[in-house]
């Protein structure tokens, strides 16, 4: 899967939890277990949801900025998330 261009400097510097903006993701009321895949190929159905979010920048700013080590979160996978973090160290 191969990583798409993310503007790490253009993410929102300040995020409030997620329960402030999560009812207007695009997962919301979804089956969680969509959003934790066993591989990463299997992350696709949740990265087509990704796709189509309103709030993707922040969910993945929340997720880099708290450690988020486990699930798709932001239009990212967990190896994705944790590529970004080494480019950025």
């Amino acid at each position: 899967m191969p990583d798409q261009e993310i503007d790490l400097q253009g993410l929102p510097k300040q995020v409030s939890p997620p329960d402030h903006w999560q009812e207007r993701s695009a997962c919301y009321g979804l089956d969680p277990e969509v959003f934790f895949p066993t591989t990463e190929e299997e992350a696709g159905l949740a990265l087509s949801y990704c796709g189509v979010c309103p709030v993707k920048a922040v969910c993945l700013a929340w997720a880099l900025q708290n450690g988020e080590r486990y699930g798709v979160w932001g239009g990212t996978t967990e190896q994705q998330r944790r590529r970004l973090i080494r480019h950025v160290a």
